[in-house]
């Protein structure tokens, strides 16, 4: 992240084998320019709109503004632009550190190690033995977080079943963070499975090439900076609804030790395109 002046920012949204700008990207990349503008003070919640599809190869411009800032809570407003169009939007909200009441729903019972279950490159390369010629294949891309699905998918076969997932994720290395950089790949990896979910009941995949899927919003509530992207974290996943071509999803994260880290909730475009 290279700073032009004390609320312009500046950074590559390039990753090897994304055709577009992932979304989880601009957001991870939006907290840390959020945060180089407050003091004193931790990120409790986001709320982003993704306006434009992004250019990989294009640098991401970051303006950030005071919209408020308070003794306890300071909130900022985050922009990203490329070419001067605006592509992302986004509101975060910061509170100095307090204690108060307290209490969180548990982590789900009875879940599979994640030791014992299969990396999503381990499941891809499986499915890409046979490969339909209607099935995307996304292995070239790189992955700064390692996925477990408790229970995988057949992504060239998808059933109808109930929109509900879990999985397991953690950095693919270890590597030294800060709270900011493990708000901000949190976010990044919040993004990466979760619209998935609305696709469940209807039986089909993002790795179909007739689907068209997009993010179109994207909310974080972080209940506790104290955690390590580093260690095991549980993400649960749930779809309450989709219609009129927009998925909506909601999950919820675990440290490895039951603690509740945060919330999301996200809305997508899915279209089903018509096949010639």
């Amino acid at each position: 992240m290279e700073k032009i002046s004390n609320n312009e920012f500046r950074a590559s949204v390039n990753e090897f084998g994304w055709s577009r700008v992932f979304g989880g990207l601009i957001v991870a990349q939006s907290i840390i320019a959020s945060y180089r503008t407050v003091k004193d003070k931790y990120l409790h919640s986001l709320h982003s709109y993704f306006l434009r599809g992004g250019d990989p190869n294009i640098i991401m411009n970051y303006e950030v503004n005071t919209l408020r800032e308070g003794r306890s809570f300071a909130q900022r407003i985050v922009s990203a632009y490329q070419n001067e169009k605006l592509i992302f939007y986004m509101v975060a909200s910061f509170q100095k550190k307090e204690e108060g009441l307290e209490h969180q729903v548990n982590i789900p019972d009875d879940i599979v190690e994640p030791e014992s279950l299969k990396t999503e490159i381990e499941i891809l390369n499986n499915v890409f033995k046979h490969k339909p010629d209607n099935i995307k294949d996304t292995r070239d891309r790189g992955r700064a977080i390692e996925f477990r699905p408790i229970e995988p998918r057949d992504i060239t076969r998808p059933k109808h079943v109930d929109p509900f997932q879990m999985l397991w994720l953690k950095t693919s290395k270890k590597i030294d963070l800060d709270f900011i950089m493990n708000q901000a790949l949190l976010a990044y990896a919040s993004d990466y499975t979760i619209l998935d979910t609305a696709l469940m009941p209807h039986g089909i995949s993002i790795f179909q090439k007739d689907i068209q899927v997009a993010s179109l919003d994207h909310s974080i509530w972080f209940h506790d900076i104290n955690f390590d992207m580093n260690d095991w974290i549980l993400y649960s996943q749930k779809s309450p609804r989709t219609k009129g071509n927009r998925g909506f999803a909601e999950g919820t994260l675990f440290s490895y030790d039951g603690n509740l880290i945060a919330t999301v909730a996200q809305e997508g475009m899915i279209r089903k395109m018509p096949t010639i």
